[in-house]
This record gives C-alpha cells, structure tokens and sequence, in this order.
C-alpha cells in the first residue's frame, strides 16, 4: 500500500545579521565549560563546534588568545585558540581559530547532549 504523506509547511525566520556557521547551545548549570585564557577564568554563555561567548572586559575586539577549554561534567580540557569577532560591551563572540579535530568533536558531542536533554525536558 501507499500512504499519502501530509506536506508540512514551515517558516524559518530570516535573520541576515546572524553569521553563525553552527547550532550553539547554552551550557547548563549542573554541566558548565570553563575557558581560561589570557590570565582570565570565564564560563560560557553559549558553544558550539565553531566557536563561544562569553563576558569579559579583558578582551578587544579582534583580539586572539590561546588556552584550555574544560567541560566540567566530563573532566575534559583542551587547548584551543579563539578570536573575538564581535564584542558588544563586555559580551564576546569568539570564533575558534586552532582546535583539534578531537576536541571540536567533544563539543559537537556535548552540544548534542544538550539538544537531547532539552528535547527530553519539554
């Protein structure tokens, strides 16, 4: 037999300011990354495989940095490399400019992981 399937309309919102090339997804608080970098320790508002934010006043825009990555809840860290491609006060968005393979993949993992909890929870 054939079954018909119903055609499902969707809009996507159109943003052309949002340049994003990945999904990111906020850490939660029980599961919080650390990136400590430049002599400054800050949690990340938001990740994902192609980059981070987060609040400091330590970095300028276009500003490159090197240093470790910690996802808490699994006890991993990472080296890494980042420049800040927009700041709007003290709100950074970074691009990661050198990161290994294994750790890109780690984050894609982690940001998956927290798609799936917030599927389950809602």
């Amino acid at each position: 037999m054939f079954w018909k399937k119903k055609k499902i309309d969707v809009e996507l919102p159109n943003n052309e300011a949002d340049h994003r090339g990945a999904f990111r997804i906020r850490p939660g608080s029980d599961r919080p990354i650390l990136l400590k970098a430049a002599g400054t320790s800050v949690y990340l508002l938001n990740i994902s495989g192609t980059g981070c934010a987060f609040r400091s006043s330590s970095f300028k825009l276009d500003a490159t940095a090197a240093g470790t990555l910690t996802i808490t809840s699994n006890d991993v860290v990472f080296p890494l490399s980042f420049r800040v491609i927009s700041k709007r006060g003290d709100l950074c968005h970074c691009e990661f400019t050198k990161i290994s393979a294994l750790a890109r993949e780690t984050i894609h993992a982690y940001v998956l992981d927290m798609q799936k909890q917030l599927i389950r929870n809602h």
